[in-house]
This record gives structure tokens, C-alpha cells and sequence, in this order.
């Protein structure tokens, strides 16, 4: 493999990410009609856990599920392949992200005096 092969795979991916993101953010948040995009994430507030911790479980279960891949060479759930494994752990990246980024402005809006309070 060379660079301009590793280029393709990172573009084709990022692509593959977010055309599943927006189809997942419809089924784990509500539906169409949803206003809060990090809904199933937030419910981890529930049992007193930041929501980012409960995201970052998800990719432990990812991640393991990768290693298991390694291990055997197999998966017993033909459904979802060892790819797709890789492509949910980049799109929990970005949720990551975008979380801790919609985090931080609530606080210096509030800290701004803007009427917004950080969850």
C-alpha cells in the first residue's frame, strides 16, 4: 500500500462515517423530529455519569470487538464486520469531540452571561 491507496481509504471512509452518522443520529436520538442530537448519549446522566464516559464505554465495546477479530479471525455476528467496528469508533470520535466542544461554549457563554447553563 501506498500513500495515495492509504488517502483513498481515509476519504472513502470519512464518507461511509458520515452518511452512517446521520442515518444512526435518526434511530439513537428520536427520529426526525429530535432536538437534542446527543440524546442517547445523555441518558448516561441518568446514573450520574458524564455523558462523554458513556460514549467512550461504547468504544471500549468496539474496540474489543476488534481484538476478537484479531484473535480469531472470525466473528460470530456476520451482520456487522470488523470494518464496521473501525468506522463506529471513528464516528464515536467525532461525537466525542463535538460534545466536549458544545460543553465548553455553554460554559463561556454562561460564564459570558449569556443565559445558557452548562448541563
Amino acid at each position: 500500500m501506498d500513500l495515495n491507496e492509504l488517502l483513498n481509504i481515509h476519504e472513502e471512509t470519512c464518507e461511509k462515517c458520515k452518511t452512517m452518522m446521520i442515518r444512526k443520529n435518526k434511530d439513537y436520538t428520536g427520529g426526525n423530529t429530535a432536538t437534542d442530537i446527543f440524546a442517547n448519549f445523555n441518558s448516561a446522566k441518568i446514573i450520574g455519569m458524564h455523558p462523554v464516559k458513556g460514549l467512550l464505554i461504547r468504544v471500549i465495546d468496539k474496540i474489543q470487538r476488534i481484538n476478537s477479530f484479531a484473535n480469531d479471525k472470525k466473528l460470530s455476528v456476520s451482520d456487522e464486520t470488523v470494518y464496521d467496528a473501525c468506522e463506529d469508533i471513528i464516528n464515536y470520535a467525532i461525537l466525542a469531540k463535538a460534545m466536549l466542544m458544545k460543553e465548553r461554549k455553554e460554559k463561556e457563554d454562561y460564564r459570558n452571561g449569556k443565559n445558557v447553563l452548562p448541563d
